[in-house]
């Protein structure tokens, strides 16, 4: 039943209870009161001389005190035995712990009453009543090393209220920090315990040798390299220390450093053919595939069945072009190695590079019998069979390589190719887009595509790809003469003219990009630099066409003696050609030398005595001499093979009057 109570009822209450609780301690107080009383005032002397008088009288009067409850607990000692040897401890002394050490508590004096209320805590370990309990030093380390910044020490309480504490100084030894680096499996904290050790313990050798290796392991290279050094110092020949410092070398790509050490290796131990073919290794990282080799093969000569270094012999012997002794390399490891795909791989890479396209499609089935979705060994069977003429074999291997690797730009490249060769172009074309969409920068497939654009006369599209192909390679003169042929298919010949030019810049040497840049010069309404590429192309390869230009550009220059020299060019090359002669005799006329002209004309007559403009230009000639009547002669012969020509027309009675005249002043 719920009920109201008064507080001052209740505080009546607790001040009673208190009385009683007080009234109880003093039932067993007083009599403790009266006997010692009694002793000191009866005669107890022989006690008291046992309790060294006063001695005992102070400390029976602290007990009291402290059972009354008007005095705090002292703490007299405590006695603790370590690892079998006892210590006393007064409150002010330390006590030295390490993981080695096992101890217990074994006694605690206080001035309470038979030590009732008193318990001990030894904090960081054991329970919350430690007296008696054997504890070890090793949980105070593990939690010390945790947490540096914790102190330990052993709490006395007296009712559960700490009376004093003896502090614990626990002792961390590099062994501590070696314990925890092998308990533990995060690298990171391997090494911080591993460094804690060292800077413990600095001359210890093996903890350097482990914290090396670990600076290496996690990519601390620098650190890992410095270690062993300091080993090394200590213990110059250590093998092991040697051995893994050049391994530290080559894993920085120091491949020098790492050599040198291997050198002191080989300088201890003469047939560590390990040694040597670790030199081996560094010289084929530095590409000096003659060294590599030379490593190898010594390595070889001490342990000849290494086929890892054999296996690496055959890879520097294809390195320095010896392929037929590569794939005896390859052989000689493959028959030890009989189902190893790599080792097949390499040799059927070897017969293909060799040129044993027969032996290579052989091997790389075998790879196929194995790894039946090998593209790389369809692909490679493709080039073989396109190296043999099979282009049906060659496309469908492609195919098939496509169809287990649809994103390889180098298969679908090569297919392209095969389309091209098949005369598959628009195939081709489609594949070279795929490649782009695999691969966007790639220029070979840009230019195949390019060209395909060129063949379709797709000029417009064609251009802007061999633009971007000549960004990537701008000495190559061929994607110069394509972008100016395209440009001139375009009506565009400033921009085919300049590329020719960049053509040319770039050594072609196409005697007919001259020509072409001529034609694209002309046409841009450029008259000198299209004569001057004519005279390149003329001096190169000359042709009556391109000569005959030059020739009349010449003459049209009054330039006579050049266009002389472009008729006697074109002679050379037609030497009966009644026109070449012709032409050579008008120049002389417009030179003004007529005999030469005359000699001309009729040379010309001798190929060609239907041609009445000859006729009529020697009659001139003739008539510029004053010889009128051979003039009227040849004027006569031009009539009368053209009667439709009114100079010649013209010029018959003239000269008719002038031999007349001729005569009077003669009579």
């Amino acid at each position: 039943m719920d009920y109201y109570r008064d507080p001052a009822d209740k505080q009546r209450d607790e001040q009673e209870a208190h009385r009683s609780k007080r009234n109880r301690r003093l039932w067993v107080i007083v009599p403790l009161v009266v006997l010692v009383s009694f002793a000191v005032g009866i005669g107890f002397r022989p006690v008291m001389e046992a309790f060294d008088g006063f001695v005992y009288l102070e400390r029976a009067k602290d007990m009291i005190l402290v059972a009354v409850g008007s005095k705090t607990p002292r703490l007299n000692y405590i006695d603790i035995e370590k690892n079998g040897t006892d210590y006393r401890l007064n409150e002010g002394d330390r006590f030295d712990v390490s993981y080695r050490d096992e101890f217990v508590v074994k006694k605690v004096s206080t001035n309470t009453l038979l030590n009732r209320g008193i318990t001990v805590d030894v904090e960081g370990m054991g329970t919350e009543h430690d007296l008696a309990l054997l504890l070890k030093g090793i949980e105070l380390v593990d939690k010390k090393i945790a947490d540096d910044t914790k102190s330990f020490g052993i709490a006395i309480l007296y009712r559960g209220q700490p009376i004093a504490s003896i502090p614990i100084d626990v002792q961390v030894m590099p062994q501590d920090w070696l314990r925890f680096a092998r308990g533990s499996t995060a690298e990171k904290s391997q090494v911080a315990y591993l460094e804690r050790a060292v800077q413990m313990q600095p001359d210890d050798v093996n903890t350097r040798k482990m914290l090396a290796r670990l600076y290496v392991k996690t990519g601390q290279m620098d650190k890992g390299v410095e270690e062993y050094k300091r080993v090394l110092t200590h213990k110059p020949d250590d093998l092991a220390s040697l051995i893994e410092l050049s391994k530290a070398h080559v894993a920085a790509k120091q491949y020098e450093q790492a050599m040198e050490i291997y050198r002191k290796v080989i300088a201890i131990d003469p047939k560590d053919d390990v040694a040597y073919a670790n030199i081996a290794y560094a010289y084929a990282q530095m590409g000096n595939w003659v060294r590599a080799a030379a490593n190898s093969e010594a390595s070889l000569k001490l342990n000849p069945d290494s086929t890892t270094v054999r296996y690496n012999l055959a890879e520097a012997y294809e390195k320095l072009g010896r392929t037929k002794e590569a794939m005896e390399e390859y052989e000689k490891v493959l028959k030890k190695m009989p189902g190893n795909v790599s080792v097949m791989i390499a040799l059927a890479d070897s017969y293909l590079r060799e040129g044993r396209d027969d032996d290579a499609i052989d091997m790389y089935r075998k790879v196929i019998d194995k790894q039946s979705k090998n593209a790389s060994a369809y692909a490679n069977i493709g080039v073989a069979y396109g190296r043999k003429g099979l282009l049906d074999k060659e496309i469908a291997n492609y195919q098939k390589a496509i169809s287990l690797n649809p994103d390889d730009p180098v298969i679908r490249f090569n297919l392209a190719t095969a389309y091209e060769k098949g005369k598959e172009y628009d195939k081709a074309a489609q594949e070279y887009r795929k490649v782009l969409e695999l691969k966007p920068g790639d220029t070979d497939s840009r230019l195949g595509l390019a060209e395909h654009y060129l063949r379709t006369k797709d000029y417009g599209r064609a251009v802007p790809l061999y633009e971007k192909v000549a960004k990537a390679r701008p000495k190559d003169p061929l994607l110069y003469e394509r972008m100016g042929f395209a440009y001139s298919e375009m009506k565009r010949y400033k921009e085919s003219a300049e590329s020719y030019e960049k053509a040319v810049a770039q050594g072609s040497k196409n005697p007919s990009i001259h020509y072409d840049r001529a034609v694209a010069y002309d046409r841009a309404g450029n008259t000198k630099q299209a004569i001057a590429a004519y005279e390149t192309f003329a001096a190169q390869k000359p042709t009556v066409e391109v000569l005959t230009i030059l020739a009349n550009y010449y003459r049209k220059e009054n330039n006579y003696d050049k266009a002389l020299n472009a008729y006697r060019s074109m002679l050379k090359l037609s030497p009966q050609e009644a026109g070449l002669y012709a032409g050579i005799g008008y120049i002389y006329s417009l030179k003004g030398d007529f005999d030469k002209a005359i000699a001309n004309y009729k040379e010309s007559l001798r190929y060609d005595r239907e041609d009445d403009l000859v006729y009529y230009r020697l009659g001139e000639a003739y008539e510029k001499k004053g010889r009128y009547e051979e003039a009227l002669a040849e004027y006569a012969r031009a009539y009368q093979i053209n009667p439709d020509s009114r100079d010649a027309a013209r010029k018959i009675p003239q000269m008719r009057i002038r031999i007349l005249q001729q005569k009077h002043r003669g009579g």
